[in-house]
């Protein structure tokens, strides 16, 4: 087996390394070679060390793909050196004190091993800064300073309130919170608040009203649309199919006849594969908005399910008509 930790390169390194340096070893294998680490319970380490496993030269070098991950994560570096001696890891990504240990102990079994590029800390935090799509090293630790962490997304939009650090994130939670305004701890509601308190800074109002003044307006606008749908549809009808007086789903009663449904100027003659095109399905039966003039017919093909057709008041959920039927029987109503 060849590995990766030559001595005179890992001789010069301290004992105790102040920054973890990324090393490699295994042997320089196909593509069938494994890629091993020790399981890091950093999760920002844990992400250094993928990000030197997928880096271009260290593939190249040890002749594997650099899309692929680690093949096996081991929970200390001497299930690691195990798992080397009965030649389950061709390659290993760790840190320089990890190294250091594998290095001793694998020059002591007598095996060969060479290093890769040892590539310090901050360079690899630099490289996650690209990868991960953040415009500065200051904003990717922006994102890792508050929890749950931050997208660049999230940091971007931030930043356009002046929230470029977790003091300002958290002090505007906390206003946020003090105000009334909402009392989730999240990014978005936070967002939300900065937005709110912006528009009001320039009209004198505070963050809340702004926000009561958007749920007014959405309540109006809801009423009017509310108040349009019931001029145009007055009546909601359900077209049932269950047993015990429950639903199932409309089509099972409509596998060898039809529903037939004029509404208003509007004719329609649904199959079993049509339905969906009459109504919606839901929870009571397919819903089928009613203009003032309408006629339905719906026969029942099922000799178990029973069919049934209830008519309401749209506004007022008063039943108007109700009749169920069994196999083959047709219920009709219209007005």
């Amino acid at each position: 087996m060849k590995a990766l930790f030559p001595h005179s390169n890992l001789s010069l390194l301290p004992a105790t390394l102040a920054t973890a340096l990324m090393l490699a070893t295994g042997a320089n294998a196909a593509e069938t070679g494994r890629v091993c680490a020790v399981r890091s319970a950093d999760a920002l380490q844990a992400e250094l060390l993928s990000v030197y496993r997928s880096d271009a030269d260290f593939s190249a070098f040890a002749g594997l793909s650099s899309s692929k991950g680690f093949d096996e994560m081991f929970d200390s570096a001497d299930l690691l050196f195990a798992a080397i001696q009965r030649g389950r890891c061709q390659a290993v990504v760790t840190d320089g004190a990890t190294a250091a240990a594998l290095s001793t102990a694998l020059g002591r079994e007598g095996l060969s091993h060479e290093a890769h590029d040892l590539r310090g800390r901050e360079a690899l935090i630099d490289t996650l800064v690209k990868q991960q799509g953040f415009s500065s090293r200051a904003g990717f630790e922006f994102a890792r300073s508050v929890t749950p962490a931050l997208s660049t997304d999230d940091v971007r939009y931030l930043d356009r309130y002046g929230v470029r650090d977790a003091g300002a994130f958290n002090a505007g939670l906390s206003r946020m919170k003090a105000s009334g305004y909402s009392s989730q701890r999240t990014t978005s509601a936070l967002l939300a608040f900065l937005d709110d308190e912006k528009i009001g800074a320039t009209s004198g109002k505070s963050a809340v009203a702004v926000q009561q003044a958007r749920a007014e307006r959405a309540r109006a606008e809801a009423a009017t649309a509310r108040r349009a749908e019931l001029a145009e549809f007055p009546y909601v009808a359900f077209i049932s199919c269950g047993m015990g007086g429950g639903h199932i789903v409309t089509a099972a009663c409509f596998g060898d006849t039809d529903l037939e449904v004029r509404n208003g100027s509007t004719y329609g003659l649904y199959k079993i594969y049509s339905l969906d095109q009459a109504g919606v399905e839901t929870g009571r039966g397919l819903m089928i908005k009613l203009r003032r003039s309408f006629s339905i017919r719906a026969q029942n093909s099922d000799d178990t399910l029973v069919l049934g057709v209830e008519v309401q008041d749209a506004a007022t959920r008063e039943v108007l008509f109700q009749q169920q039927a069994g196999q083959f029987r047709t219920v009709r109503v219209a007005r």
